[in-house]
This record gives structure tokens, C-alpha cells and sequence, in this order.
């Protein structure tokens, strides 16, 4: 199975999980996507118009610190927003959430995240494209301890895999 589909796999399997693990700071009120959430919906979701949306990110779990810690010295991340005719990218490399155990059974594993990515309310009609692209420097390993006694793992990424997570939103 190719590295990019496993580790898609992995991460959306989290995804729950670590759903509200490591909350970030929000502007007040604003409508929530999640970026997982709405790739398993194709993509694309929908938000109200006059309202601030925050969309929360992605998160990457693996079997132990040492090997987040890997994660971490092994990626470069940038995350864009596509609004109004206007592409901005920024490298958000250093701004993964310091790495948190999940719960005391280690066999959880730990977790890190990137911030939420926070949009000014949307106009009616409006259409914005947001995403966060990591590729990998180094090869990374995905391992939960016990080995062998998970349902998944362990899985070997690559240099030179990487793993996009995007959303389409538009006004209702």
C-alpha cells in the first residue's frame, strides 16, 4: 500500500481521537470545521455567511515520544488559504503542538497538532479553499507499542511522501 494512503489513513483514524485533545485559542464564536472531517465528506463543506469560521487542523498520532519527536525533525509543513482570487502559504513547520501523551496507557500513543486555521467571516457566495501540505525530509516510522498486538502498523513513510489535508468552504 502506498506510504501516502497509509499515512492518511493513520491520521484520519485519529482524527477522533484527538478531536479535543489540544484546544487552541478561537476567535468568539466562530463556526468549527474540521479539516478531516471535511475530506471524508469530499472535500468540501459548507459555513454560514457573517460568521467567523475556525478550521481545525489536522493532528498526527504515533506509538511514542522518540518517534514524534522524528515526526517532528522529519517534516516541513505549509499551510495555505486560497480567498478571494489571493493564495497565501505559510510555512507552519515550527508550529505543530508540543507533543502530548494520550491518556496514561501508553499504548495510546502521543500527538501533536497544528494551530487552527481562523478566517474572518465569509460574505454570501464567497468560496475559500484552505489546506495544510507536510512532506517529509526524512523517513519517519508510524509504530503503536505493542507491536503486533494494534488492529494497523507499523507503517514506513518515506522521504519524499507527503500528506495534503484541504477543504473547499463555501456560503449556505
Amino acid at each position: 500500500m502506498n506510504s501516502r494512503v497509509v499515512l492518511t489513513l493513520v491520521v484520519l483514524a485519529f482524527g477522533l481521537v484527538a478531536g479535543g485533545v489540544a484546544p487552541t485559542a478561537r476567535a468568539a464564536n466562530p463556526y468549527v470545521i474540521d479539516i478531516q472531517e471535511c475530506g471524508r465528506n469530499g472535500g468540501q463543506a459548507t459555513v454560514p455567511a457573517g460568521v467567523p469560521v475556525s478550521v481545525e487542523n489536522f493532528a498526527f498520532v504515533t506509538g511514542t515520544h522518540g518517534l514524534m519527536l522524528d515526526f517532528l525533525n522529519e517534516q516541513q509543513t505549509t499551510q495555505g488559504v486560497q480567498r478571494g482570487g489571493t493564495l497565501t502559504l505559510v510555512d507552519v513547520t515550527d508550529q505543530w503542538s508540543e507533543p502530548e501523551q494520550l491518556g496514561a496507557n501508553p499504548a495510546r500513543g502521543w500527538i501533536t497538532r497544528l494551530p487552527n486555521i481562523e478566517l474572518d467571516p465569509f460574505q454570501p457566495g464567497e468560496v475559500v479553499g484552505v489546506g495544510s501540505l507536510t512532506e517529509f525530509t526524512g523517513p519517519i516510522e508510524i509504530v503503536f507499542p505493542p507491536v503486533g498486538q494494534v488492529d494497523f502498523g507499523p507503517f514506513h513513510i518515506r522521504a519524499g511522501d507527503d500528506l495534503f489535508n484541504g477543504c473547499e468552504l463555501t456560503t449556505q
